[in-house]
């Protein structure tokens, strides 16, 4: 019977092209399986999720305004809640008052722009998520993202897509935010090398830092 190797990087791995394409089959397998406990999650969560979706946006707001790094940067790129989301229209709202540009991640085809938002412009449902009307914002430097399910070390998994990877990739520098109810926590998330570990993870009970933060959230 195979047994998954060390980890990605290491020589078994690297030197071995069978057993790197079992690993990656093996992380594959143990993310979707996470996908499949974590959906049906964070549905059972709807209850309290509009009082859930307050406290983390409150959590975000005093960290924006809180810590001197994130201050000097005013250019906000966020997800509009689609389905069981953490809902991040109160952050917006809220967010916009203190000067903080807004743009909403809006997606045309597979085609993905962050774009400005204002209180009266038409957000249309797709089958990606939404389509916003407005002018492009072509370099946020924070961007909030969705989140299934999450680890203490700020590793998350999403729905499978890879939208938010690439997102993340076009903007190396951004400060990276997910947001997340404390239910959907879990001991470990598997990754893969296009997997970005997130700057910090937001929930309506605690606040999780990267280990490896290079942007001083936490201070």
């Amino acid at each position: 019977m195979w047994h998954p190797p060390i980890k990605l990087g290491s020589k078994v791995v690297n030197n071995n092209t069978r057993s790197q394409r079992l690993y990656s089959k093996y992380i594959i397998r143990k993310k979707n399986n996470l996908r499949k406990i974590f959906i049906k999650k964070r549905k059972n969560i709807l209850i309290n999720s509009y009082e859930y979706s307050e406290l983390i946006a409150n959590k975000l707001i005093r960290i924006i305004q809180s810590n001197n790094k994130l201050k000097m940067k005013k250019k906000l790129g966020v997800y509009w809640q689609l389905g069981s989301e953490v809902n991040t229209r109160p952050a917006i709202a809220a967010l916009s008052e203190y000067g903080i540009k807004i743009s909403i991640l809006s997606s045309d085809t597979n085609n993905f722009k962050f774009r400005k938002w204002m209180p009266d412009q038409t957000i249309q449902k797709n089958k990606l998520g939404y389509k916003i009307e407005g002018p492009i914002m072509w370099s946020p430097n924070i961007i909030v993202c969705p989140i299934l399910c999450f680890d203490k070390d700020c590793n998350r998994l999403g729905r499978g897509g890879g939208h938010y990877d690439r997102i993340l990739k076009a903007y190396p520098n951004s400060i990276k935010i997910g947001l997340a109810y404390s239910q959907q926590l879990t001991e470990k998330v598997y990754t893969e090398k296009h997997d970005i570990v997130m700057d910090a993870i937001l929930t309506e009970k605690e606040v999780y830092f990267s280990q490896n933060n290079l942007s001083g959230l936490d201070q």
